[in-house]
């Protein structure tokens, strides 16, 4: 099932135009409000010959982790984001994102996400969220 996007963040540079790819990202919600995305890095987010620039992965793994909140009703922004390199983001290649909640407390949201090439965690990260109204 699609994940509904807020009427006040359609116009989100970073998943509402093509920006990874040559198309927006689109999330899926899987079983437990987790949700997942795929894209096709192009060199328009490359960093070192090659391989998506980190700046650009921790982007993916923000955006992802927001869409599993609006995906279960949540608006909030990110207040913390700690993203880890496990190998290159290889430019070309089908890239998964995914991202679920952990937990919730007093409207901060805690989330994990990975990204991943042929079922391989190229990158993980945590975040925490805040509501807002």
């Amino acid at each position: 099932m699609p994940v509904i996007i807020p009427h006040n963040h359609t116009q989100c540079v970073v998943c509402q135009q093509p920006f990874f790819d040559q198309r927006p990202i689109h999330f899926e919600t899987l079983a437990g409000g987790a949700v997942r995305g795929e894209i096709v890095a192009t060199r328009n987010v490359q960093g070192y010959d090659g391989a998506m620039q980190g700046g650009l992965v921790s982007a993916l793994h923000d955006s992802a982790m927001l869409h599993c909140l609006f995906g279960l009703g949540i608006k909030a922004m990110t207040v913390k984001l700690e993203t880890r390199f496990h190998s290159p983001v290889v430019i070309g290649k089908n890239v998964s994102v995914e991202a679920k909640l952990l937990k919730s407390r007093h409207g901060v949201h805690f989330l994990e996400s990975k990204v991943s090439i042929d079922d391989i965690t190229c990158s993980s990260a945590t975040s925490q969220f805040m509501s807002i109204a």
